[in-house]
């Protein structure tokens, strides 16, 4: 069975605290944002070897799998002077991910949109915002390539890489060994119609599963007032679908719970749990 977690930042306090806490919910994986109290990782010189190790060391203690590193920053900002910092930080986490214990990190394409990176952008979906995000993305995957990370790239449908034909797309484009993409289910759905849902989770997974080693996972649901987001179990998504799937295409991919109050945790866990466990016996 896949391992089963969250992003570090669901849990307050420092390192050996929010260790301590996946433990306590059941959780076997970790998404880690390296930020804690006394162990910053803001600017590019915080990032060193030993800081590194110092933050994974309780993860690894407490017998936790660090699945993946939360890059700092989208790789494409509209404002300049706010992208190249991002882009430094995140150039200086590859360098020392393994130092963290693991070799692949999560970032995502962003949006040329000034207004807010989560508002339609129509632009985003033009050749030139498409050829700026190449030149970005290969000198990431330049220094991904020289200290054998993976780099992940999670799809929002409001950025560049909004669907499972954008990753096709550039996958294709950049035909690279060290890129990879987040298995995001239902940020490839989020303007599918209720009656597509299966349909579209098959070719998605058929497009992407081979190219997606982390799986994120929340829920999906249809209201009055537009579509939500909770946590997993919470919504209309097939999961004995989605656990299948994921036995075709990825069948040891850890598994990182989204959209999560801390009292939910538990409830989370076990639902999905419940899927993959019965996919394991069956």
């Amino acid at each position: 069975m896949s391992d089963i977690g969250a992003p570090s930042h669901l849990f307050r306090g420092s390192a050996a605290d929010v260790a301590g806490a996946f433990v306590r919910n059941g959780l076997t994986c970790i998404q880690l944002t390296p930020n804690f109290v006394g162990l910053r990782c803001h600017q590019p010189g915080q990032i060193t070897a030993d800081r590194c190790r110092l933050i994974a060391q309780p993860f690894h203690a407490a017998g936790l799998h660090i699945t993946c590193l939360t890059g700092p920053a989208p790789l494409l900002d509209p404002d300049l002077h706010r992208r190249h910092p991002g882009i430094v930080r995140l150039h200086a986490l590859i360098r020392h991910c393994r130092d963290f214990g693991t070799d692949r990190i999560v970032t995502e394409t962003g949006s040329l949109g000034h207004r807010s990176p989560w508002a339609p952008y129509p632009p985003n979906r033009s050749g030139p915002a498409w050829a700026e995000l190449h030149l970005v993305l290969a000198e990431a995957l330049r220094v991904a390539a020289d200290h054998g990370v993976t780099l992940l790239l999670k799809p929002e449908s409001s950025h560049i890489l909004a669907t499972a034909e954008d990753a096709v797309r550039l996958r294709n484009d950049m035909d690279h060994p060290n890129l990879a993409f987040v298995m995001d289910p239902v940020n490839f759905l989020v303007e599918c119609s209720p009656g597509e849902l299966n349909a579209r989770l098959e070719l998605i997974f058929e497009q992407v599963g081979p190219w997606a080693p982390v799986v994120y996972l929340k829920d999906l649901k249809f209201t009055a007032g537009g579509v939500a987001l909770p946590r997993a179990g919470r919504g209309v998504l097939d999961y004995a679908l989605i656990s299948r799937l994921l036995r075709r295409y990825q069948p040891s991919a850890p598994v990182i719970l989204e959209h999560l109050r801390l009292e939910e945790v538990a409830a989370a866990r076990a639902y999905v749990e419940k899927f993959l466990n019965t996919e394991c016996r069956g």
